[in-house]
């Protein structure tokens, strides 16, 4: 029988829990059911989080969405973007949700397919992560058993790319290797401007740094100092 435990949490945090002894079945029968449909779902091998969303995590990852989209369509990169797809294996016992997923160098190979089965599909390029409140199972162990190459990080002050390594183990990396010349820095300093600026605003002004980026070929550029949050 499963027991449940509560996992503490701090003020305004989403509201988050773990179940134990949650077996395959009952996982999928949770994940599948129309009513959990605005709950983020974490299965590994027994243990099942549920958390709903903050505004302010669905703020972050709808933004932070829109910034790759942006650098994707001014670079010219070609990208299938899966938002928050369940991916899940039962030979891994292991499921989970990503805040954002895309394919990039494998988009050709699930192009067209309604469904995935992530034992024959490849597994997205890139994952993102938002981590503005603790999450009770760590995810880097689960996208590493799946094979995920990339993974974002964003805890509300500092962007992180983990790149998978051929031990299975991720490495931080100071940049993204689906997208290496991404302005980490001004990402960041955009995120931090979105409770006291107009997402459109941030937006337009990402987009006009990516087009200077591009004109010099991707190489050296003058980087644009975004005043600091609340200034």
């Amino acid at each position: 029988m499963a027991t449940v435990e509560t996992a503490p949490a701090p003020e305004r945090a989403p509201q988050r829990f773990v179940l134990h002894g949650v077996s395959w079945q009952t996982y999928l029968e949770l994940s599948d059911s129309a009513e959990n449909e605005h709950v983020r779902m974490t299965y590994d091998r027994g243990e099942l989080e549920l958390m709903t969303l903050s505004r302010q995590h669905e703020q972050y990852a709808s933004f932070l969405e829109y910034l790759i989209r942006v650098w994707a369509e001014e670079t010219g990169t070609t990208m299938g973007a899966c938002r928050s797809m369940t991916i899940r294996r039962q030979d891994l016992d292991r499921g989970f949700e990503p805040d954002n997923c895309y394919y990039l160098s494998h988009a050709a190979m699930v192009r067209g397919k309604k469904e995935l089965d992530f034992t024959v599909d490849p597994p997205p390029d890139l994952a993102v992560e938002i981590e503005v409140s603790r999450k009770a199972i760590g995810k880097l162990p689960m996208y590493a058993a799946f094979g995920v190459p990339e993974v974002w990080r964003y805890d509300g002050r500092m962007l992180q790319a983990y790149l998978l390594a051929d031990d299975g183990q991720y490495r931080r990396s100071p940049q993204s290797g689906c997208f290496p010349q991404l302005p980490f820095t001004e990402v960041e300093q955009l995120l931090a401007r979105l409770s006291e600026a107009d997402e459109t605003e941030l937006a337009k002004s990402f987009r006009a740094s990516a087009r200077a980026i591009v004109a010099v070929g991707l190489g050296e550029r003058q980087v644009i100092k975004y005043p600091p949050p609340n200034s």
